[in-house]
């Protein structure tokens, strides 16, 4: 019998990478799927791994930060847990929308009072969406909450995930919760946390750098940021910016683009050009013959993947001062300030 020679693997061999930090990762979520747990004295912080809330517990009331829908249920869960430990009523009296985006607000009743951006309200009455009911307090510029002895400053600094994403800032609990720009420990995910407006994104964590904080509620992923956190994500941003302004002007195409797309392009060598996308406009409008000869034209929307154009969304932007030494103490003040107190 012949020996035969063995079979050697041709299957490519994918490199190795760096395993995710433990520092990324948060806490073990309880057996119903989320994590509840103080920030500082009485304002609370709730996570399912995915999305993040927070909530003031006070002797007039609950005041509810934001309500993902990921988290849903467990944050009624998550109030009643930390009453019980404190002692105090569970009943959700006031809810904040940190912007228009999908939520469950819907959860906590009609009898309470829903608090937002004037852009949030507008939004959300044109979304008619019943899971998220529009606020009926609303500010443009900023406003401060006083509820069971508790302050929490909201204010507007422009458009940047989204036209109408506010600052949280929490002065008595050394905390700040700005939704949808840092997720701390990692990434943004792609189009920079699909943000709306990417020069407001870049310029979010600078003005969240100018109150004073100690513990950042950045709305996703497992655990609370640090100014450190905000300071690498700076950096990281600044990274892409930078890499993409050379690229630009060196006038040359990514070498390793060949390499992804397993072509071989010589000196001078243009891209082939995506036919498909030729195809697929061809595809919204297709000739049908009728009996007789007689052509009929009929249209397909087939692809309608994108919102309706908004023109009246806010574009202006508001910046303070440059950043200094003193500026983790600047606070912005924009315009008279509007008080909601309970």
């Amino acid at each position: 019998m012949a020996s035969s020679s063995p079979r050697v693997d041709s299957t490519p061999q994918l490199p190795d990478y760096v395993p995710v930090p433990e520092a990324a990762f948060g806490p073990a979520l309880n057996e119903q799927g989320y994590f509840v747990s103080r920030v500082e004295r009485n304002l609370f912080w709730v996570t399912d791994g995915t999305c993040q809330s927070a909530f003031l517990a006070t002797p007039d009331g609950v005041v509810l930060f934001d309500a993902p829908p990921t988290i849903g249920h467990n944050l009624r869960r998550a109030v009643d847990e930390v009453a019980a430990a404190e002692g105090i009523g569970n009943t959700v009296t006031h809810l904040v929308y940190s912007h228009h985006h999908a939520g469950a607000a819907n959860l906590f009743g009609d009898d309470i009072v829903r608090i937002g951006h004037a852009e949030t309200r507008r939004l959300l009455l044109r979304d008619n969406d019943a899971t998220r009911p529009a606020p009926e307090v609303t500010f443009e510029d900023r406003c401060t909450l006083q509820v069971g002895g508790e302050r929490v400053e909201l204010a507007y600094h422009g458009p940047n995930h989204s036209p109408d994403n506010i600052y949280i800032h929490f002065p008595d609990h050394d905390a700040l919760m700005l939704i949808d720009i840092v997720n701390s420990g990692w990434v943004p995910i792609y189009n920079l946390n699909l943000s709306e407006d990417v020069p407001g994104y870049i310029g979010a964590p600078d003005q969240a750098m100018a109150y004073p904080w100690k513990h950042y509620i950045g709305g996703h992923l497992g655990r609370l940021g640090t100014r450190d956190d905000l300071v690498l994500h700076h950096q990281y941003i600044a990274d892409i910016v930078d890499s993409a302004h050379a690229a630009l002007a060196s006038g040359r195409s990514n070498p390793l683009l060949p390499q992804v797309r397993g072509e071989r392009l010589g000196r001078g060598e243009r891209l082939p050009r995506r036919r498909h996308r030729a195809r697929r406009r061809a595809g919204h409008r297709q000739v049908h013959r009728r009996p007789g000869g007689r052509r009929r034209p009929r249209v397909h929307h087939q692809h309608d993947l994108h919102h309706p154009v908004d023109p009246s969304r806010p574009r202006h932007r508001l910046t303070g001062p440059p950043m200094t030494e003193g500026a983790a103490a600047w606070h912005p003040v924009l315009g008279a300030p509007t008080e909601v107190a309970v």
